[in-house]
């Protein structure tokens, strides 16, 4: 709670002092992926041992269904994201193409929207171990919205003599399968947990594989030995787990596990899984980042204004750099990126020696003005629109112009802005609905098109 307390203090004040030391974003990241683009999306990857010496790379995705435009069909609400998966190796050479389609139904959209509802999917595929680049994007169909993420990866090789642990899936759900299904493995239902979140006081649930064991089939206690810790960011051990002692099942093992975290504070940790093998006195240690939640880091104490404050506070996307908004959603935790936000707003502050950031203040300002006015589509906010982006970055126009098209009956809102040369803005409500596109612009790096009347009716 003192961690938003201060937030939302920053958010009234606009005021602060310490800095952020940035650094250039690694090249790989074993991380969570969020997208970039009108559509929020996740992924998540997780690698095992495929056929024929490959790897089988298993991609995770997760939606909140309350962004979809949701269309009737047949007595129910129907709605249609087409996902496209692509990998290129690093001589930038496409070696993956992967298109596929979820068709998401609900019978009640008022309850949809009010209790939320996750889409989640998986893809699998078997590549050659190495680098890639990956890109994944969702489009809502109906919606026309879509988001992409991209990040790098290095795939791993699990094939060979030595004893490997595969990736750990960090599970939502965790249970022997009774039947088939899109996420049952090995017998087990895996729902995987995409942002690898997890609450304080509610266990971790894991799934893992392990490879290449040595059996001696006339040695009745050949046996291994697996552990669990839970490692901070200084690498230092801050929970272990009670090591059991496990008779080999065979050449592999699949593994499950469910770890408590009562005790444990909020932040970013490593999971460390170590195994050693009791008859060729193998030792091997395999790492994967997982983050835990507390209600320290929650919001309920707030009010809803200032609730609402600390969302415009942290959208940043429509003035950002592209660096700059890279850097900050590869940060692992809550707190490294109220640091960076601390200082990209310093940054803005027009009078760094006053009590007031006059930047934020009308960020704020364009923020809550972009949401009560602009019409936005069902799970849209008003400053996800065209025009909530535009006056978010550029502020109120100099002129508007509101034309109402005489063929067609539909509305053309123009505007002007006079900051350093004189330039346009056209928003056109292409269906009739009250939701403006932005058609053409002769700002610099906007959409330019001076012919979009040919195409528009």
């Amino acid at each position: 709670m003192r961690l938003i307390k201060w937030y939302v203090a920053i958010v009234a004040a606009c005021f602060w002092t310490t800095a952020y030391g940035q650094e250039d974003a690694p090249v790989y990241r074993d991380m969570p992926l969020r997208s970039k683009g009108e559509l929020r999306v996740f992924a998540e990857t997780a690698a095992f041992r495929g056929p024929q010496n490959l790897t089988r790379l298993e991609v995770y995705t997760l939606i909140d269904a309350r962004q979809l435009q949701f269309v009737p069909e047949d007595g129910k609400y129907v709605s249609q994201i087409d996902f496209e998966l692509s990998l290129q190796d690093s001589a930038g050479n496409p070696t993956v193409q992967e298109l596929w389609t979820r068709n998401v139904s609900v019978v009640n959209i008022r309850e949809l929207k009010q209790n939320g509802a996750l889409v989640r999917d998986i893809i699998a595929v078997d590549i050659a171990p190495g680098p890639y680049k990956m890109t994944l994007t969702a489009e809502d169909i109906y919606g026309d919205i879509s988001g992409a993420c991209d990040g790098n990866m290095r795939v791993r090789r699990f094939e060979g003599t030595e004893l490997v642990v595969s990736d750990v899936v960090f599970a939502s759900e965790l249970k022997k399968a009774e039947s088939a299904g899109r996420f049952v493995k090995n017998g087990w239902h895996v729902v995987p947990n995409t942002t690898r979140f997890f609450r304080v006081g509610k266990p971790i649930q894991i799934y893992f594989e392990v490879y290449n064991f040595k059996v001696m089939p006339n040695n009745p206690n050949d046996s291994f030995v697996l552990g669990y810790s839970l490692l901070d960011t200084a690498d230092v051990v801050v929970k272990s787990y009670p090591a059991k002692r496990l008779i080999k099942p065979g050449e592999s093992v699949v593994k499950t596990e469910v770890l408590e975290t009562e005790g444990l504070s909020g932040g970013a940790y490593d999971l460390q899984i170590e195994l050693f093998d009791r008859s060729t006195r193998e030792h091997v240690r395999h790492k994967r980042k997982v983050f835990l939640i507390s209600d320290e880091n929650e919001n309920p104490q707030l009010t809803e204004a200032q609730q609402e404050q600390l969302r415009y506070f942290q959208t940043i996307h429509h003035i950002a750099s592209e660096k700059d908004l890279g850097l900050y959603e590869s940060l692992p935790t809550q707190d490294s990126k109220m640091k960076f936000l601390r200082t990209f707003w310093k940054k803005l502050d027009p009078t760094p020696k006053t009590p007031l950031n006059e930047r934020l203040r009308d960020h704020i300002n364009r923020m809550k003005y972009s949401d009560d006015t602009f019409t936005s589509q069902p799970g849209k906010r008003g400053s996800e629109t065209d025009k909530g982006r535009v006056y978010i970055k550029y502020g109120p126009p100099s002129e508007r112009d509101y034309t109402t098209s005489a063929a067609i009956g539909k509305a053309i809102d123009t505007w002007t802005y006079e900051k350093s040369g004189r330039y346009i803005f056209i928003f056109f409500d292409r269906r009739g609905t009250g939701v403006y596109e932005l058609v053409h612009s002769t700002m610099s790096g906007e959409l330019y098109n001076p012919n979009w009347q040919d195409t528009a009716f």
